[in-house]
């Protein structure tokens, strides 16, 4: 079931969202500030966002660039509501990385088929796959000739990056920064322990990949 993270001041569009949202079957969390919703991203991660610009004391495009900015949301769909319905405004907000941009007020049926539009074109891209290995990142799920790895969420993250990058080296401070945050301060080693714990689930369901070292650098994933 896709997540939906939305923010939005306003009580009563709020509810019409919800509405729309709950009716169409999706998960779904409603912040009033960004402060809380960053706070929601750094423990779980969003299929898709709605954004408001025009928020107390805060700057939904400042929040926008933010998003693009991190290598962990950078990809997360984001659509603007808002009132601003200039074509200046759509504009700015299109150019700083919005994928749509809505202008309220918007009927349900207009808001559900974007929002469904977005979401369809994220499925296509869920599945990763090398080897004998697939990752299906709306399930959360790791398989190996069908059988389910248990990872947990960082280990998931952490093989994901390499997944999306096979036979590339990820250097270690990109890992950093993707799986635990750039403002994180972390043992040196702690990168170490996850690629050993993943090795070894790898290794125990026969897989046909491989996370190589490369010293000083970071790590490589190569099918054997």
């Amino acid at each position: 079931m896709p997540k939906i993270y939305f923010i939005e001041d306003d009580r009563s569009i709020a509810y019409v969202i919800e509405k729309t949202l709950n009716n169409a079957k999706f998960e779904y969390q409603w912040f009033q500030d960004c402060k809380h919703l960053f706070e929601a991203i750094d423990a779980s991660l969003p299929d898709l966002i709605l954004l408001d610009l025009m928020l107390p004391n805060e700057s939904g495009l400042d929040h926008l660039k933010r998003l693009r900015s991190n290598p962990k949301t950078e990809s997360i769909p984001v659509i603007i509501l808002s009132a601003l319905s200039s074509e200046l405004d759509k504009v700015t907000g299109l150019d700083l990385g919005a994928d749509d941009y809505v202008t309220k007020p918007f009927g349900v049926l207009e808001l559900l088929a974007r929002i469904q539009n977005k979401l369809r074109h994220l499925k296509d891209n869920k599945t990763l796959s090398l080897g004998n290995i697939e990752m299906d990142l709306q399930r959360h799920e790791v398989t190996i000739d069908g059988t389910i790895i248990n990872l947990t969420y960082k280990e998931f993250e952490l093989l994901k990056l390499l997944l999306e990058k096979p036979d590339e080296v990820v250097n270690r401070d990109h890992i950093f920064q993707v799986v635990w945050g750039s403002d994180l301060i972390l043992e040196s080693r702690t990168i170490d322990m996850h690629i050993k714990s993943i090795r070894k689930k790898l290794a125990e369901a026969k897989s046909t990949i491989e996370i190589l070292t490369v010293r000083a650098v970071g790590y490589r994933l190569v099918k054997l």
